[in-house]
């Protein structure tokens, strides 16, 4: 495109580097360290107890606790990739031994890692609020509703696959006791303090998004260190190293997309875009399923931040014609493009589910079918419904 449109290659590095260097964009790093903190500080195992004194009970018995674990974890962490390996390592062998086979315990996790990305903090709300300049506090805001529809239309499934095949059952002498909850939320109670922290925080004005990532990656810390004390200093240097090979990753990711998303409005595409889409339908309903189906399949042939990066400043225009609320289409565009992180050939989050459970990755695509199918009506309950996903942000950001 440089080369066609007459620019100067070095105009190339230079956007790269412009694409990168944003504050906003700090908060990847700080969310990345937490979600490397929950895996080795105990925090993790903490959330799973949690979860399973609530519907560990349930016919379904563990994918019900991996679905909670995962929300509760999107909580804190906000991506998808963190929250398979953590969630899948506790509970996959688990599963297995429950009589869950291996690709439907690992269809369970990594649906469900999907989660993360929904309920706030969210990456990739991050990432559509500095890229279109919307409020990020109201996209977190938005993604609540959607993130417990998401997971009990998933925990529904898991019950009636798992009741089909007659696993997991639970066993005769386990029921729901309260007080098995109130020690396991006594114990998890810190962890669970975190997500309040940061979107009490941010709503108060207290702080940013990005500050609210390094006062997450402070409290996680100090809960590994000092509360749980299940790392310790000589953990670090690898925890730090870890989040930065992962953080390197994501931002140069975000550099290439960045310029990318540049050359294509400079060349005009998200007016030659909008004049096309205005020209099959000018309804707003029309544009969004039109919208809808092709970020789907953009989702299954690239990953979730490119996708968001490039797609985002080009599309949003084309939305905003029809009347479309930013937060809406914003939380709308994350979940669509998060089906994409478990559907196959580019599914990041099947790639790390098959490593952490040792299954084939065809026999997993084909178990977790009837979850894509649950996450995909989902999705059109949301565009159907604008409500949903904007009631919380209207109430209380006007």
């Amino acid at each position: 495109m440089l080369l066609v449109m007459d620019i100067p290659l070095m105009a190339l590095p230079a956007k790269v580097i412009q694409g990168a260097d944003s504050f906003p964009l700090l908060a990847i790093p700080f969310f990345m360290f937490v979600g490397e903190v929950m895996n080795r500080g105990g925090i993790a195992r903490r959330l799973v107890d949690f979860a399973d004194a609530l519907v560990g009970h349930i016919t379904g018995g563990l994918g019900h606790v991996s679905i909670l674990s995962s929300m509760f974890f999107g909580g804190i962490c906000g991506s998808a990739v963190a929250e398979t390996a953590a969630i899948g390592g506790l509970l996959i062998p688990p599963m297995k031994k429950q009589g869950f086979p291996g690709p439907l315990a690992a269809a369970i996790c990594a649906s469900a890692a999907v989660i993360g990305i929904i309920i706030p903090p969210s990456i990739p709300f991050i990432l559509f609020g500095i890229i279109t300049s919307t409020s990020i506090a109201r996209i977190f805001l938005g993604g609540i509703i959607p993130g417990i529809i998401v997971g009990l239309a998933l925990m529904v499934t898991t019950y009636f696959i798992t009741k089909k095949q007659g696993i997991a059952r639970p066993a005769p002498d386990r029921t729901f006791s309260l007080r098995r909850v109130g020690q396991t939320l006594l114990s998890a109670g810190w962890a669970l303090s975190i997500p309040v922290i940061i979107v009490g925080g941010i709503l108060g004005g207290v702080f940013t998004a990005t500050e609210a990532g390094a006062v997450s990656a402070f409290v996680a810390m100090i809960l590994g260190l000092f509360v749980y004390r299940e790392i310790s200093f000589k953990d670090l240097p690898g925890i730090f190293l870890a989040t930065g090979k992962t953080t390197a990753t994501v931002l140069y990711l975000c550099g290439m997309a960045m310029c990318t998303a540049w050359l294509l409005t400079r060349a005009r595409v998200p007016f030659e875009l909008a004049a096309m889409v205005q020209s099959i339908t000018d309804s707003q309903l029309g544009v969004l399923l039109m919208t809808n189906v092709l970020l789907f399949f953009v989702g299954f042939v690239m990953d979730l931040t490119p996708a968001m990066l490039i797609l985002a400043p080009i599309l949003l225009p084309v939305m905003q014609q029809v009347g479309v609320d930013p937060v809406y289409f914003g939380v709308l565009m994350s979940v669509n493009l998060g089906i994409g992180l478990i559907t196959p050939p580019v599914g990041t989050v099947l790639y790390v589910a098959t490593g952490v459970a040792g299954v084939k990755f065809e026999e997993l695509v084909k178990s977790i079918a009837p979850f894509v199918v649950a996450e995909v009506a989902v999705l059109v309950l949301l565009i159907f419904f604008p409500q949903v996903i904007l009631f919380i942000p209207n109430l209380v950001l006007p």
